[in-house]
């Protein structure tokens, strides 16, 4: 399948409920979808993610094929992005947008992790790429005023998760493609 043809195909979005979330948006809309890059597979996410005492969630979840979930509606704040660390880059996005910097990053972001099979360099599939893409798409048509960046997890949270969402994502070129796609701002290092 070409790429042309991939991008005009828009993956099927299956929709899971989780509780683990704050429901509600009383900060604000999002400001950022923010990449994550998962740990392994989706056996161990989705476990995490449907255990009310993990205290984990996101709201999107590629699969390496193409699979597309949605745990976390975008109207809802998931658990995902951790705390703001001393190097982060969130305040430049945060005050970008007239946030509090020092407003959790849950409370204005939408999260989508990609699976990568426990393997930070596997290469993103373009069946991948489109998933992510779609979610990134969904959250930027219901939130097109205020969703003005793209970010890596990383950004947030420089020194936990330094290598998050993967080099794969950001030495192939796919990170910031996928911004110029979306019309979003990257706060570069």
């Amino acid at each position: 399948m070409g790429a042309a043809n991939l991008s005009q195909q828009q993956p099927v979005t299956h929709r899971w409920p989780s509780s683990n979330c704050w429901f509600g948006r009383p900060y604000g809309p999002p400001i950022a979808f923010v990449l994550h890059s998962e740990s392994g597979g989706e056996s161990g996410t989705v476990a995490e993610w449907l255990s009310s005492s993990s205290q984990l969630s996101a709201h999107y979840r590629a699969s390496v094929t193409g699979r597309l979930d949605c745990w976390i509606d975008p109207g809802d704040r998931a658990w995902s992005n951790g705390i703001v660390e001393p190097g982060s880059r969130w305040p430049i996005m945060a005050e970008a947008c007239g946030i509090d910097p020092e407003l959790n990053p849950n409370h204005v972001t939408v999260s989508c992790e990609a699976e990568d099979l426990g393997d930070r360099h596997r290469p993103i599939s373009d069946l991948q790429y489109h998933a992510v893409l779609s979610a990134a798409r969904e959250a930027k048509n219901r939130y097109p005023d205020s969703l003005r960046f793209l970010a890596r997890h990383s950004d947030i949270s420089p020194q936990s998760r330094p290598e998050c969402p993967g080099e794969q994502w950001n030495s192939s070129g796919r990170f910031e493609a996928l911004a110029e796609e979306l019309g979003l701002r990257v706060v570069s290092s």
